[in-house]
């Protein structure tokens, strides 16, 4: 869809308290062009991380839409927009925070007794903008098929929880020490030794630059 058509969408759903009819009919335009999308995005983070269930996709997809349905002008296009992606990362964005308190609920389904430590972690926030937004999925795949279950899951997380100029949430270094029954030192060794990998392994088989290594 064009911005234009985007837009109007949006705006014909925010009055469906004048016409609730035009809005859902404006709803159901945007879902099909924007459903398959989102689920390619969703089931590509949740087959990588090996927790990968329709009941959570389907979750994750209806609350997703639900939410922009129930409040569509939290979007707007930035100045000097040309197409759809910044809408498309939004929507991505939405269904992240989604799969975020879902996770948190797998988690505390999945408890260890291991002690846990103290320590805090800084996240390196230069990998996963261009790694996981750049990288073909299936070489992407392949490089996360390198790690070991742990690892993987692991690094995988803490992309997910993952915001711009922040540390990862103590919380969630936490539950991945539950889990995994290890420290957050080891934590950040592991995350540490998979970039790492990933990185090699993503050089070796494709023209892409990782952002730390682009000068």
């Amino acid at each position: 869809m064009t911005i234009d058509e985007i837009e109007e969408t949006l705006l014909l759903i925010s009055e469906k308290s004048l016409d609730e009819g035009g809005a859902v009919a404006a709803f159901t335009n945007l879902y099909k062009n924007y459903s398959k999308f989102l689920n390619t995005v969703i089931s590509g983070v949740l087959k990588i991380s090996g927790i990968y269930d329709e009941h959570v996709l389907n979750t994750v997809m209806n609350n997703t839409f639900y939410k922009l349905y129930e409040d569509p002008l939290a979007f707007s296009f930035p100045k000097d927009t040309v197409d759809d992606k910044t809408f498309k990362a939004w929507l991505s964005v939405v269904a992240k925070n989604e799969l975020k308190g879902l996770l948190k609920e797998y988690y505390h389904s999945n408890p260890s007794l291991e002690e846990i430590g103290t320590e805090t972690v800084a996240f390196n926030e230069e990998l996963p903008l261009e790694v996981f937004e750049s990288a073909n999925m299936k070489v992407l795949n392949d490089a996360l098929n390198t790690l070991s279950e742990r690892d993987r899951h692991i690094l995988l997380t803490l992309y997910l929880y993952y915001e711009d100029g922040k540390k990862t949430p103590s919380d969630t270094l936490d539950l991945l020490c539950e889990m995994h029954g290890t420290t957050k030192v080891n934590i950040r060794k592991i995350r540490e030794r998979s970039e790492k990998k990933i990185i090699d392994y993503i050089t070796q088989h494709t023209q892409l630059k990782p952002l730390k290594n682009v000068k």
